[in-house]
C-alpha cells in the first residue's frame, strides 16, 4: 500500500524530468497539498501571486521568453475561472502551460459545498487536453494511473503545436497533512519529436509552380524570432518577382522587406490600378497579422494560389484564397525554391510605393504635436538595441504598426485572443524570466486593467513601462462612427479618475510623468536609464490622436 498522497508528492518529480523549472501558485486551502509537494521539490523554482489571472499571464510571458513549460496551481472554484483568460491566450499563441487545478472529490459536487463548481475540462474549449487525476493513490494501479496522466499531460503540451493543459486534482479532506517525504520514482512518457517534410515529388511540383508565378507575395504574420529565416526572406524579397510583408510581431525586418503594412496597403488600395499590386502567389507563414488593409487588398484581390506554412491552425483561410497547406519549415521549403528565373517588375512597382511612404511618413511625423504617435517615433528613435518590445492592446500595438521595424529589437503582444486583460502581467513574467531590457508599452485603460501585473514580489529592475494616458479607450474613437457614437461615447472609450501615479506608487513602482513636448526625449531618456522598475506616464489628448491617425493615411494616400 503507498501513501493516498503519493501521486501528489510524484507530480513535482514528473514536471522536472519533463522540463518544468517554474511553477506559479496562487494561494489557495485546497490545492495546500500541491504547495507542500512542489515547495519541497529542490529543483523547481516557486512563485507566489495572489491574482489568478494576473498570474497566469506572468506564468504565458515567461513561456514566451523561455519556450519551456511553465506550471500554474490554483484552488478550487472560481480561483480556476481567472485563469482562464491567459489560457485561451497560451492556446492561439501556442504556449506550453501546465494548469493544475485543486478540486474537491466528484461527490462533492453540487452538493452547496465552498468554493466548487464543475471544473472537470472546464477549458475545454481552449486547452489541448483535460486530464482528472484519482482522488487517491493508496493503491498500486491507481498510483501508476495518476503518474501516466500527469506524465501524458506535459507530454501533449509540449508536443507540436505546443498548448496549455489541465490537469485537475480532486483532493478529500483532511488537506493539511504531511506528504511523503520522497517520490515513488514515477514512469516517465515522452513523444519523440517528428521531422515532417514534403516529398521530393511535391517539392518538385512546388517549383515548378513558384517559376510560373510573375506577382508573389509572402505575408509573415505572429511569428518568433528566427535569424536563418529572416535572412532567407531578405534575400528572396531581392528577387524581381516576390515582395515580403511582414509587420513587427513577426520579427522580420531589413531594407527590403515592407514592414509597414497598414500604410502601404491603404495607399495601394486608394489607387485604380490597385490590381496590380496583387499577387498570383500568397504565401502565408505563421498566426494572423493585425493590418486590416492588408486583409481588404488580399480579399478584394484574390490570388490564384495561396500555401501556408507553419500555420499551428492550419486550416485558417484569412484571405479566401487557401489551396495547399504545406508541412515542414518555411525556411526548409522556401530555400529550395529556384532564384534568378522569373523575369518582372512586380518588386520595383512595389518598391517605389513603399519608398515614398517612408517620405510622406517622415514628413507627418515631423510636423506632429505631444501625441501617441511622437512617443511611438522617440520610443524608437532611443530604445537600446536587444531591446523587448512588449505592446498592449489595442492602440499601442497599431501606433507601432505605422513605423518601420527595428531589426534589432523583438515585437511581442498578445495576439493571439487580443485582448487587454493581461498585456502588463505578460510583459512582467517575460522580463523576470529574461536578462534583457523589457520595455512595456500600453494604453491608460490596458494598463489599469491589469495594474495587477504589479502586485507580485517579482517585478524586475529590467523591466520599463510608458503609459500612454489620452483618458480611455482611443481605439474606438479610431475605428468607430463618431457621430453614431456621440450620444453614448462614454460606454466605448471609458474615461476615468485613476490616479496612474497614486496607483504605481502603491506598489512599490517609480514613476514620472510627461505632458509637454519639449520634456519627452528627456523623461524617455530618463526612464530608459532608470536603475529600478519605472513607469512612464505621457498625457497625450485623444481628439489629437484621433485626427493624427486619420490625417496620417490621408497623407500617405496623396
Amino acid at each position: 500500500m503507498f501513501h493516498f498522497r503519493q501521486g501528489i508528492k510524484n507530480i513535482p518529480e514528473i514536471c522536472t524530468q519533463l522540463g518544468v523549472k517554474n511553477v506559479i501558485i496562487a494561494p489557495g486551502s485546497r490545492n495546500a497539498p500541491l504547495i507542500f509537494a512542489f515547495t519541497a521539490q529542490h529543483n523547481i523554482n516557486c512563485l507566489s501571486i495572489t491574482d489568478e489571472r494576473s498570474a497566469a499571464y506572468f506564468a504565458l510571458g515567461m513561456s514566451q521568453q523561455s519556450g519551456e513549460p511553465i506550471a500554474l496551481v490554483c484552488t478550487s472554484g472560481t480561483a480556476v475561472l481567472n485563469f482562464a483568460p491567459a489560457i485561451a491566450e497560451a492556446y492561439y499563441q501556442n504556449i506550453p502551460l501546465i494548469v493544475f487545478t485543486a478540486d474537491r472529490p466528484s461527490e462533492m459536487i453540487d452538493q452547496a459545498d465552498g468554493q466548487t463548481l464543475r471544473q472537470n475540462n472546464i477549458f475545454s474549449n481552449y486547452i489541448k487536453a483535460a486530464f482528472e487525476l484519482p482522488v487517491d493513490t493508496e493503491k498500486k494501479q491507481d498510483l501508476l494511473f495518476s503518474d501516466r496522466l500527469v506524465s501524458q499531460a506535459i507530454d501533449t503540451a509540449l508536443s507540436y503545436p505546443k498548448g496549455p493543459v489541465q490537469i485537475n486534482v480532486p483532493l478529500r479532506e483532511p488537506i493539511y497533512v504531511p506528504i511523503p517525504d520522497t517520490h515513488s520514482e514515477p514512469k516517465i512518457i515522452r513523444s519523440q519529436p517528428q521531422n515532417t517534410a514534403l516529398s521530393p515529388e511535391s517539392l518538385e511540383k512546388l517549383r515548378t509552380n513558384w517559376t510560373s508565378y510573375k506577382r508573389k507575395m509572402i505575408v509573415v504574420g505572429v511569428f518568433a524570432q528566427n535569424e536563418p529565416l529572416n535572412t532567407l526572406l531578405q534575400q528572396l524579397a531581392k528577387e524581381p518577382d516576390l515582395v515580403v510583408v511582414a509587420e513587427n510581431l513577426s520579427n522580420i525586418a531589413g531594407e527590403n522587406i515592407i514592414t509597414q503594412a497598414e500604410s502601404f496597403f491603404s495607399r495601394i488600395n486608394s489607387l485604380e490600378n490597385s490590381h496590380e499590386f496583387a499577387p498570383d502567389l500568397l504565401i502565408t507563414i505563421g498566426h494572423s497579422v493585425i493590418c486590416k488593409q492588408l486583409k481588404l487588398f488580399l480579399r478584394s484581390h484574390q490570388a490564384s494560389v495561396q500555401w501556408q506554412i507553419e500555420s499551428t491552425l492550419p486550416y485558417v483561410d484569412t484571405y479566401q484564397s487557401l489551396t495547399s497547406i504545406l508541412p515542414g519549415s518555411a525556411t526548409d521549403i522556401l530555400s529550395k525554391m529556384p532564384t534568378g528565373v522569373t523575369k518582372s517588375d512586380y518588386t520595383l512597382k512595389c518598391r517605389a510605393e513603399i519608398e515614398q511612404i517612408r517620405i510622406l511618413h517622415k514628413e507627418f511625423v515631423s510636423k506632429t504635436e505631444l501625441s501617441d504617435m511622437t512617443v511611438m517615433a522617440e520610443i524608437l528613435r532611443q530604445t537600446r538595441p536587444d531591446t523587448v518590445l512588449q505592446l498592449a492592446n489595442s492602440t499601442s500595438v497599431r501606433w507601432m504598426q505605422l513605423f518601420e521595424t527595428r531589426a534589432d529589437l523583438t515585437y511581442y503582444c498578445n495576439r493571439g485572443t487580443s485582448g487587454i486583460d493581461g498585456s502588463l502581467s505578460t510583459a512582467a513574467g517575460f522580463a523576470y524570466n529574461s536578462a534583457r531590457n523589457v520595455l512595456f508599452v500600453t494604453g491608460d485603460v490596458s494598463f489599469i486593467y491589469d495594474s495587477n501585473g504589479l502586485w507580485n514580489n517579482y517585478t524586475g529592475k529590467n523591466l520599463k513601462i510608458i503609459v500612454l494616458n489620452n483618458n480611455g479607450g482611443n481605439i474606438f474613437r479610431f475605428i468607430g462612427d463618431k457621430e453614431l457614437m456621440k450620444n453614448n461615447l462614454h460606454f466605448f472609450t471609458t474615461p476615468h479618475q485613476v490616479q496612474i501615479k497614486l496607483l504605481v506608487e502603491a506598489y512599490g513602482v517609480d514613476y514620472l510623468n510627461c505632458n509637454e513636448s519639449a520634456d519627452l526625449s528627456g523623461k524617455i531618456e530618463q526612464l530608459l536609464n532608470s536603475a529600478n522598475a519605472t513607469v512612464l506616464e505621457v498625457f497625450t489628448d485623444s481628439e489629437l490622436n484621433t485626427e493624427n491617425y486619420k490625417k496620417y493615411f490621408q497623407h500617405i494616400k496623396e
